[in-house]
């Protein structure tokens, strides 16, 4: 099921998205999933499930964002955003 996000954005293609980030972040770290995984108590399959933009939680990007130092910029961006007063509606 691909919803539309805004005009053309996908809700697959944001997630593709996410994972990519997520992904950059562990190769610039030089670890692999298995490594990242264990760190953060989860399973190899489930890394590689958020990489790939698959059936991956919030919980989990979150827990991969703060492993690498990036919930903070993160919280900060969706702060920003919720704080905007000109917020069009999606209806």
């Amino acid at each position: 099921m691909n919803e539309i996000l805004f005009d053309s954005i996908k809700i697959s293609d944001a997630k593709l998205q996410m994972g990519a980030w997520c992904k950059s972040l562990r190769q610039r770290k030089g670890i692999s999933q298995e490594e990242l995984a264990a760190n953060l108590n989860l399973s190899r399959l489930t890394i590689h499930h958020l990489e790939s933009g698959r059936n991956s939680t919030l919980e989990t990007f979150l827990k991969v964002l703060n492993h690498f130092q990036e919930l903070e910029s993160f919280y900060t961006y969706l702060a920003e955003k919720a704080a905007e007063k000109d917020v069009k509606s999606l209806y």
